[in-house]
Parts: C-alpha cells; structure tokens; sequence
C-alpha cells in the first residue's frame, strides 16, 4: 500500500505547496542492513559513540584501536551485525550499530538524465546513462567536470548535475545521533538546537498546547451535526465540533492510542507555533532551503525546511523520525511511535509499507541512529 500524503487539520501539519500525489524516484540504500548476508561495499561512514576495533567479528577479539565519537572511517564489508572497516589504514571490524552515514558525504543526487562519458568531454566514450535523481558516488574532479561512480561503473558528468543531498560540511555534535536537520555548520546546529530546546522547555506542558476545547467536549461524547435540517446545524459551534470529531479519528479508529494522539497533537502544536513565531514565510522553487536554520534564522521555509524543523521538535518530545522526499521536490516527514512507524495519514505502517518507503524513497534525513526504518 502506497502511503499517500496529504494535510491534517488534527495537528496542523506544513507541507509542500505542491499537494497532488508525488511519485518518489528510486534511491541506492545507503545503510547497513543488519540482517543481510555479506555484501562488499566501500563508503564513508562516522561513529555514533565510543567504540574499539577488533581483528575478526567479536567483542572478544583482539582490540586493534579505540575510536572516539565522530570518527570518519571507511566502510569495505559487512556481515552479520559487523562492519569491517578501514582507518588510517589500519582495518578491523566493529559493530555495525555504532555506525551512521558520514556528514560530509560523498554521494549526490544527479538532477537530470544524462550519459556518463569515459573522460572529462561530451566526445569522450558513453558509459552509461544515469537517470535523474539517481544516487552516485563522487570519485573526482577535472574543471567543470565530476568523475562519478553509479552500478559499478565510473565515468564523467559536469559538475553542475550533481546536487549534495547531505550537508558538505563536518558537523562535529549532535544531540539525538544522526539528526542534524539539514544545517551546514556547527554553528547552525548549535544555535537551532539551543532556540527550539529553550522554547521547548518553557513552553511544551502548557495548557495552550493541550486538547482543545472543543476536542474535550468530542472526547466526552458530545458530537456536531452535519444535517442542514437540524437546528443545531447553524450552531456557531457546530462547524468546530465537527472538525474536531475529524480531528479525533486517529484516536477512534483505533490507529492510536489515546495517549499517542494526545503526545502527537501536542508535539504539533509545538512545532506550529514555532513555525508562526518565527515568521518562515513560505518559499517554493528556492533548491537552497534545506534546513531548520532557514525556517528559524532566514524567515524562509519550503516542506524540506520546514520538516527539519519538525524533526527536532519530535525528538526533543522523545519520538524518533526520518524525513523521506524525492530530492528536489517534496519531503515528508515520519515517525515512531508505540504503534509503529507512521506518515501523515496516521496509519501504522505494515511490512509491505516498509519496503515500499525503503526502496522507492530517497532519504533526507535516518533515524537517529543512521538507519532506515524497519518493521
């Protein structure tokens, strides 16, 4: 089942300007999955904590050298839920969990179609052809050309049709592991994390972000009417009750929990209200407003931005989330709660939706421990 996406009044979410379905282009998987054979692959990685290096697969093997959170270290195999790697030309292996993707990443989205050539020149040998908003791995650079590697193969593209869906600049610390909401300096991060953390705290268990009061009336039984006849139709409340009800259905139709929803509409609140405070203004076809920064700092937001933002409001109310996209069109939001990982419609997410969401997206941002979502 495709989860579509689409806009809730419950928790006054922020999409893109663009509403009709998106078709997400395909995406490389750029993690580990633990629970897969053996595979070969060479890739930046950077630790999430403190960690050692082992001669073979086991804590009990000889330690070859420690590694401190942050590390930069080269990914050649995994097996099992062991990473072999390379640093400093020393190679060992280590715990795949201690992992995440590397921050100044290598990997780029290419944002047409277009043929790979053998050199730096149109009249060189095609290799292949990369279709557009497909992964590739950045190998080098000549002028105004990038030499590239996609499927095996190596060849040359201008520079020009590479676009960095991760931030090219070290982020040395963060707080919730691989969530660095889209900032490109540790300064960035710093000063969004130090703005939404102090207004979260001042604010988050207040009353203004609790249930309405026409979601308590809904609660305890009391309902609108959408019959022109009644009289209680030209209620000046009855249009709220009504959306209230619509509101709740999460909650009445069993996809979450009484006490999930009233986490979810308080945490959106949350997000809401900064989003209003800080006046984003909303922006649609600017490619650089990628961050929490630009919605907070710039006055500037688009649904990659603005779902940054929202990234760190949940994890600061405790609920993990990755946010999945096209690249260069849409993003969206998703999150974990006790039901389950969740889009927008509010639906627990079954395997099949899983896999569907982990082979047909790209991902802009990974759980707060460097992986995709799993079931």
């Amino acid at each position: 089942m495709r989860q579509l996406l689409k806009a809730s009044i419950s928790f006054g979410l922020i999409g893109c300007l663009v509403l009709s379905p998106i078709e997400f282009a395909p995406a490389t998987n750029l993690t580990v999955q633990a629970k897969s054979a053996s595979t070969t692959v060479t890739a930046e990685r950077v630790t999430t904590e403190y960690t050692k290096v082992y001669a073979s697969r086991s804590r009990k093997a000889k330690v070859i050298l420690p590694l401190t959170f942050g590390t930069t270290i080269y990914q050649n195999a995994t097996s099992g839920s062991w990473t072999k790697i390379t640093y400093k030309g020393r190679t060992g292996w280590v715990p795949s969990a201690t992992l995440m993707p590397s921050l100044i990443s290598t990997e780029y989205l290419v944002d047409r179609t277009t043929d790979l050539y053998a050199t730096w020149s149109t009249k060189g040998k095609r290799v292949t052809t990369v279709r557009s908003w497909n992964h590739v791995v950045k190998t080098g650079e000549y002028g105004k050309w990038s030499s590239v590697r996609v499927g095996g193969k190596t060849g040359w593209l201008p520079t020009s049709y590479l676009r960095a869906p991760y931030s090219n600049n070290r982020i040395n610390r963060t707080v919730y592991g691989s969530h660095t909401y889209g900032v490109d300096t540790q300064a960035e991060y710093d000063a969004v994390y130090k703005r939404v953390k102090a207004e979260f705290d001042a604010k988050y268990n207040s009353p203004e972000f609790g249930f309405s009061a026409h979601i308590q009336r809904v609660l305890n039984g009391e309902r609108g009417t959408d019959d022109r006849n009644d009289p209680n139709f030209r209620r000046p409340d009855n249009a709220d009750l009504l959306m209230a009800e619509q509101a709740l259905e999460p909650y009445f139709d069993g996809s979450m929990s009484l006490k999930t929803y009233e986490k979810m509409y308080r945490t959106n609140n949350m997000y809401t209200y900064l989003y209003n405070k800080y006046e984003a203004k909303p922006v649609a076809g600017d490619k650089n407003l990628k961050s929490a920064y630009d919605v907070l700092f710039r006055g500037k937001a688009d649904c990659d931005s603005s779902e940054q933002l929202k990234s760190l409001v949940y994890d600061l109310a405790g609920i993990d989330n990755v946010i999945i996209g096209d690249g260069v069109t849409h993003a969206a939001l998703l999150f974990s709660v006790d039901e389950g990982w969740m889009g927008s419609s509010y639906k627990a997410y079954d395997k099949k939706d899983v896999d569907y969401t982990n082979t047909n997206n790209i991902y802009i941002s990974y759980t707060q421990t460097g992986h995709k979502i799993a079931y």
